[in-house]
């Protein structure tokens, strides 16, 4: 007698391959309708491939579809969390599939990360441009060429804030003294001088730069304050900065710069509605005054807009109104 065999009984090795087949003819037109089911079907691939290579099958070409699958699920990070958010959003998802360990249940955090670093990147590069354009128009409308002090200047500050970005606070306090010996009255090194001794714990030493800084810009009251609290945000002092801001605040209410630091500081605490709410003031403000500022603001708030729509059920800013009010800025 003729016996039938089911050709839809499957060996593990056949529903691997048959799994990377879907996941891969899936990915470029994943939506919010499959999204779910795909990540659980990456978990199924991940158990497939440990319970089959451990019955010593070659694996090679399938680990090699895997990770090829991995990367570009890396690079489709925004489309997937897009499709997730529609669906209630990552951390719901987690939720319904605890432990969700592998790498695709936390793209939200990944690509949030990568804006994080992204953004931090764009302010250093801006902050080094604005210095360095700054350092070249004084140079340049006084002398017409950089001096020996304008180089020593350009050069010291470049390096005490590339060792402030790696928290090597020795380093960066040693390079502006150092220079501050031939330059006893350059504001931005005693600023920064006085902001990486605070971060050391050298309160004396902070406090006299602090004041060999604050009598020689006395005239500009606001703007030192606005300095100071730039540096501190730089140097990871929030605290620091928010008190400077509130200083700067009580001195020039209609400062624009003071609500761009204020922006700031929200956006790294990840109050990013009250971050929003600064930079859109900042802009508004800076508008005829300081165009260059204006422009940097709206980009902030561009950008925060985009962080925004990638967390669920976060409120529009057009219809939640959030006041960016200084606090009492102390002694």
């Amino acid at each position: 007698m003729a016996h039938t065999v089911d050709s839809s009984i499957q060996t593990p090795a056949h529903e691997l391959r048959s799994s990377l087949d879907r996941a891969e003819r899936q990915l470029p037109k994943l939506d919010a309708s499959g999204v779910e089911a795909y990540l659980v079907q990456l978990d199924t691939i991940e158990a497939l491939m440990a319970q089959v290579g451990a019955n010593g099958i070659d694996l090679r070409t399938e680990q090699t579809r895997w990770h090829d699958l991995l990367r570009q699920i890396d690079r489709r990070a925004r489309q997937i969390v897009s499709a997730a958010n529609r669906t209630g959003g990552y951390a719901a998802l987690r939720r319904q599939h605890a432990p969700a360990e592998g790498r695709w249940w936390h793209l939200d955090k990944a690509l949030a990360e990568r804006r994080r670093r992204a953004l931090k990147r764009l302010m250093v590069t801006l902050g080094m441009v604005a210095v360095l354009l700054l350092a070249a128009g004084w140079a340049y409308q006084t002398w017409l060429a950089p001096d020996a002090d304008t180089i020593l200047y350009v050069e010291t500050l470049n390096t005490v804030e590339q060792r402030v970005l790696s928290q090597e606070w020795d380093a960066a306090l040693s390079a502006a003294e150092t220079t501050l010996q031939t330059l006893p009255d350059n504001v931005d090194l005693l600023i920064w001088a006085a902001v990486v001794a605070e971060r050391l714990g050298q309160e004396g030493k902070a406090a006299g730069y602090q004041e060999r800084a604050q009598s020689l810009m006395s005239d500009q009251p606001a703007q030192f304050w606005v300095s100071l609290g730039s540096r501190r945000y730089q140097a990871g002092d929030l605290d620091g900065a928010q008190a400077a801001a509130d200083a700067a605040a009580a001195i020039a209410p209609d400062e624009a710069q003071v609500y761009f630091l204020y922006g700031n500081i929200a956006e790294e605490r990840k109050d990013l509605m009250t971050a929003y709410r600064a930079f859109e003031k900042a802009a508004a403000l800076a508008e005829d005054a300081n165009p260059q500022l204006a422009v940097v603001s709206k980009l902030r708030i561009g950008m925060l807009l985009q962080q925004m729509q990638a967390i669920p059920n976060f409120d529009s800013p057009a219809t939640t109104p959030v006041e960016v009010t200084p606090a009492t800025p102390a002694p």
